[in-house]
């Protein structure tokens, strides 16, 4: 390396070192990934808020740090658009949280994607676990599920996809599927993204 790149990566260093203290001055947690999506650098803040360790996220991509299932899927959407996105989420893992996070791309005056950030902020309202309960969608109560889809409801909400739920429960992706679309039929939801939003309000024993 040359002492002109070195005192390049000192300057960014000790940039990032200072936004890093005054986003955790501010109870931010901040996150910066490559164009990939993998984790280059993260604040205290992040390592409070989302339960990251720097050494060993180091290198690893995001999407597959991210305990909780809706902050998972957010990230997901977020890096395959051009533009930030933002959202209020709920999370329950790795503690019950209310956060406000926000995604970016960064570019180079060609267009070229240099990385990504993550910010989350924790709001100083009511915690997750003090709101009421999302009240079950009209079309079907939790009661009248099967035991399997409560099982498939369960690790949607644990963020895993379908080729994983299938492995987990042993069976093939077709049947998790199948169960899907029963119980979104059956709790009134549209999506995975209501699915996981359901699941998290309203957990099922293990």
């Amino acid at each position: 390396m040359t002492s002109v790149n070195k005192v390049s990566v000192e300057v960014e260093s000790t940039e990032k070192g200072i936004v890093g203290r005054a986003l955790e001055g501010l109870g931010v947690g901040l996150v910066l990934t490559n164009p990939q999506g993998r984790v280059l650098w993260l604040n205290r803040g992040a390592q409070r808020v989302l339960g990251l360790d720097p050494e060993s996220s180091r290198g690893r991509t995001l999407q597959s740090l991210l305990q909780d299932g809706r902050l998972a899927e957010f990230w997901r959407g977020a890096i395959s658009a051009r533009d930030a996105s933002s959202a209020d989420i709920a999370l329950a893992v790795p503690r019950s949280s209310q956060v406000k996070a926000c995604a970016a791309a960064s570019y180079d005056a060609s267009g070229q994607i240099l990385g990504h950030a993550l910010v989350v902020c924790e709001s100083q309202g009511v915690a997750a676990s003090d709101r009421p309960a999302e009240r079950p969608a009209p079309g079907g109560e939790p009661e009248g599920l099967t035991p399997q889809e409560l099982k498939v409801l369960k690790l949607v909400g644990e963020g895993l996809s379908n080729r994983q739920i299938a492995e987990k429960m042993q069976v093939a992706p077709s049947t998790v599927r199948s169960h899907l679309k029963h119980l979104y039929s059956k709790l009134g939801l549209r999506s995975r993204s209501d699915a996981v939003s359901y699941a998290l309000r309203n957990p099922t024993p293990a």
